[in-house]
């Protein structure tokens, strides 16, 4: 409603929003590999399964100033393009990820 409404977010406000929405990025993208374990699908490009690892295991720093990390970019991307994503998504009624990930 304030970006229809009332002409945007200002900077300081957007930047207060910023570690949440990496927050969410990263636990969407735990969410993924979760389910793809769960249902036990493979990724199609073999790199993504490190690819998957490197999900798992990483922390966002909650200092709110970080940066987050060019390789969880690069690892949800990557696993993103995946085929193997359509699969995960059949099974999306069966496992729990933000309304707002896909």
């Amino acid at each position: 409603m304030k970006i229809i409404h009332q002409n945007g977010y200002t900077v300081d406000e957007l930047s207060m929003y910023r570690h949440t929405v990496c927050k969410n990025l990263v636990d969407c993208a735990k969410a993924l590999v979760s389910a793809m374990q769960q249902f036990e699908i493979t990724p199609d490009n073999p790199a993504n399964n490190d690819h998957c690892n490197f999900i798992m295991e990483y922390t966002l720093d909650p200092d709110p100033n970080s940066q987050i990390s060019p390789k969880i970019a690069e690892a949800v991307n990557g696993l993103w393009k995946d085929s193997a994503m359509t699969k995960v998504l059949d099974h999306s009624t069966e496992f729990y990820m933000m309304d707002s990930a896909p």
